[in-house]
């Protein structure tokens, strides 16, 4: 029996299929951090952590040549999808796992400026709805099963807030409390990050180690504008 559960997410900053700076660079780190379960947004179908991953995916367009806005790849079997309410941005998959079913959400909450430069909206207008939305989706299926929630938030949720607002932290604190979810990245320990994980309170007790990073190409350049976070939880494998 699996004694413990590691989950990571990561913004790859949308590579190309053939970017051959930094792909290699993302793939070699992946492979490091070794998780069961990835949530990766801004990603591209070249970003494949192997064969003995499951796949669950939101929806894209041929002409956006392997691009997704979020991919779940779990080596714990994928039992089924979920509807979401935007299925272009924002995947679920109920994953089976040695203490039962979790419903994984994998998503991004737009940025700051989502339709500011079109004139369509004010700057923070479009994130806020967002938080709206997804914290809709996020009650429902928590009656359902316990839920993960990750990707990128955007919102920086530790010291220091340099990226976000009071008012998006104050939305996104009611809509995880709303779905008794715990943000078990928000803490001072891994400092800055906009990526992030949330899961279910009693699965939020069972985390005894978070961790953040960054790879670097050869120039010394990050190959991605976001920290990756993952969780470790740990199973008591005594119980039958």
């Amino acid at each position: 029996m699996l004694a413990s559960l590691r989950i990571a997410t990561w913004n790859l900053e949308k590579p190309k299929p053939n970017g051959w700076s930094k792909n290699p660079i993302i793939l070699e780190k992946i492979q490091e951090i070794n998780a069961d379960i990835w949530i990766l947004t801004e990603t591209n179908d070249a970003i494949n952590p192997g064969e003995q991953y499951f796949q669950a995916a939101s929806y894209s367009k041929p002409e956006w040549d392997g691009f997704k806005y979020t991919t779940i790849w779990s080596r714990l079997p994928i039992i089924r999808h979920w509807q979401t309410y935007d299925p272009w941005i924002s995947v679920c998959a109920e994953i089976l796992t040695p203490i039962g079913n979790l419903l994984v959400y994998g998503t991004i909450i737009t940025y700051a400026h989502d339709d500011v430069l079109n004139g369509k909206a004010k700057i923070w207008e479009r994130h806020y709805e967002s938080i709206q939305s997804h914290s809709r989706d996020w009650r429902k299926l928590n009656k359902l099963l316990p839920l993960c929630v990750a990707g990128d938030f955007n919102e920086a949720l530790s010291q220091p807030f340099s990226y976000g607002t009071p008012k998006g932290r104050e939305m996104l604190r009611q809509g995880l409390e709303q779905s008794n979810l715990v943000c078990v990245t928000a803490n001072h320990e891994l400092g800055y990050n906009i990526d992030h994980i949330c899961l279910s309170l009693d699965w939020a007790k069972r985390v005894q180690n978070t961790n953040k990073w960054q790879a670097y190409k050869t120039n010394g350049h990050p190959v991605t504008d976001h920290f990756g976070v993952y969780v470790d939880l740990f199973f008591d494998t005594s119980v039958s």
